[in-house]
């Protein structure tokens, strides 16, 4: 008899609800599951088992013992708390040792009531995948485990247990570079045009190259990367808070992409086998979701359809088809090539449009505004503490019903008044604060030609106007990959960046 890897001691198990437990052995033989004073049996039938514990309170504590006739196993330590799932690509992979101020952190993440489970990272599930996964285990938050968690999810996670007094547990399951593709099934990514592009699409890049062939590049790619990452050490050693921009100007710029390959982790589907099948469907709180970055040059227009294919797909998962699912918009962002071009791509601020759509056309989600977070040069912007602070608002607000601001002003409608246009918000009753001038703001006439103009606020409204747009028509706000975002409510959230004309590129 054997248990799916992802239970080990110091788990957190979901409080509240029916907790699924399963393995395998061998046909016939029965399965003994106790926790306190619950006791469970099943039996094992086509080589697999599966059984429930009853809903549990939060904080409860015990040893969690599987017994068959031949093994006896015990997990110790096992809280019931409230487990949430953090999925996406490098921002969330970003590691609290690295992120602001993050030695520091560091040495203060001390709390056992949250934990952390780290999927084993790798693309193909083979023996030394096998033998990684079974000694793998849930983690207490102390300085000796902390440090390689996602900070954004750890910043969460003390947020929501500093508010609720919940235990609480972080499946950590993220990967940098990757695209939505890759978290979801084949038969997935076939219901959509977009998925069935994602799968030609990087299809056409393996061509005919073998898996021999793809070691032979990804050896050549890490060396180069290994060099490139060489140079960013020693020149951190002399100067640790050095910006990305000279990083970028004197190191070179980070090797990126990778070698395409049928064993590489950025092939479609290729983590929802590895990484999401080896952990669902572990009873959850919800999801948190921080991606985009890899799709918004190429695929920003098709991003709202594939978020609903992916929510579908892990709530499907996960037999729950209610289960929250909080997410992180994307911050502003420009490389020094992108600036020196002109700022002309739009695909960032699409982007983040088809994120809000997806907020508010799919039941139980929250979106995380995060404009104001970006840095010039870098896209892994240091500060995650805002990031999982502003999450945890979308959670507390939302799923754990607490009188709090959760949402900063969004656009409502824009109306003509003449010579000026005014705006009205949502989440804007108590008013706006202005942090410097008030930039990124543009308006158009019927032509659809922006121009900079200049506003006012006046109470729960803000009003456009410029020389050059007589008539203003449409108005826009941080419409750009990068810019100013000084537009914040009296809530301190900042106003989500919007175009009243839906048309415009």
């Amino acid at each position: 008899m054997q248990i799916a890897p992802i239970f080990s001691d110091n788990m957190v198990l979901q409080r509240d609800k029916d907790i699924p437990l399963w393995g395998s052995g061998t046909d016939g033989e029965i399965i003994r599951i106790t926790f306190r004073n619950v006791n469970r049996e099943t039996v094992v039938k086509d080589g697999v088992w599966r059984c429930f514990l009853p809903p549990q309170e939060a904080g409860v504590e015990g040893v969690l013992s599987v017994t068959s006739k031949q093994t006896s196993i015990s997990f110790k330590n096992v809280i019931i708390g409230d487990v949430w799932f953090a999925g996406g690509q490098s921002n969330m992979e970003l590691a609290l040792k690295d992120s602001l101020n993050g030695q520091d952190e560091v040495e203060d993440a001390s709390n056992p009531n949250i934990r952390f489970y780290k999927p084993i990272k790798q693309a193909i599930i083979d023996e030394r995948f096998i033998t990684a996964e079974k000694t793998n285990t849930w983690q207490v938050c102390r300085p000796a485990t902390a440090a390689d968690v996602s900070a954004a999810a750890y910043f969460f996670a003390v947020w929501v247990n500093t508010k609720t007094s919940v235990p609480i547990g972080i499946i950590d399951c993220s990967w940098g570079g990757t695209s939505i593709s890759c978290w979801m099934s084949e038969k997935q990514l076939q219901k959509s045009a977009a998925g069935q592009r994602y799968i030609s699409d990087y299809a056409a890049l393996i061509g005919d190259k073998t898996d021999t062939d793809y070691e032979r590049d990804m050896a050549e790619y890490l060396a180069t990367w290994q060099a490139w990452d060489e140079r960013v050490q020693a020149r951190r050693a002399i100067e640790p808070d050095v910006t990305w921009e000279v990083l970028n100007v004197e190191c070179g710029e980070c090797p990126w992409p990778q070698p395409a390959g049928r064993k590489s982790p950025y092939r479609p589907t290729s983590l929802y086998y590895s990484m999401i099948c080896r952990v669902a469907p572990f009873a959850l709180k919800g999801f948190l979701y921080y991606q985009g970055e890899e799709d918004a040059d190429l695929w920003y227009s098709d991003y709202a359809e594939m978020m609903y294919y992916l929510i579908d797909q892990w709530r499907t998962d996960w037999h729950d088809d209610e289960l929250p699912f909080l997410f992180v918009q994307l911050p502003m962002y420009a490389s020094k090539a992108d600036v020196e071009a002109g700022l002309t791509d739009k695909g960032w601020a699409i982007l983040r449009e088809q994120q809000f759509k997806v907020s508010k056309t799919i039941a139980n989600t929250g979106m995380a505004v995060i404009i104001d977070k970006g840095e010039f040069d870098n896209i892994h912007p240091l500060d995650k503490q805002t990031v999982g602070f502003r999450l945890s608002l979308q959670a507390l607000k939302k799923i754990y019903r607490k009188d709090v601001h959760a949402d900063g002003p969004t656009f409502r409608r824009a109306r003509n008044e003449e010579d000026v246009i005014r705006v009205f918000f949502d989440h804007a009753s108590e008013g706006f604060k202005a942090v410097g001038d008030l930039d990124g703001f543009e308006v158009a006439g019927e032509d659809h030609a922006y121009h900079k103009a200049k506003v006012v606020i006046e109470g729960d409204t803000i009003v456009a106007s410029c020389v050059d747009v007589p008539h203003p028509v449409y108005i826009r706000y941080a419409w750009t990959k990068f810019g100013p975002t000084p537009l914040f409510g009296k809530n301190g959230l900042p106003t989500m960046p919007f175009r009243s004309c839906k048309e415009d590129l």
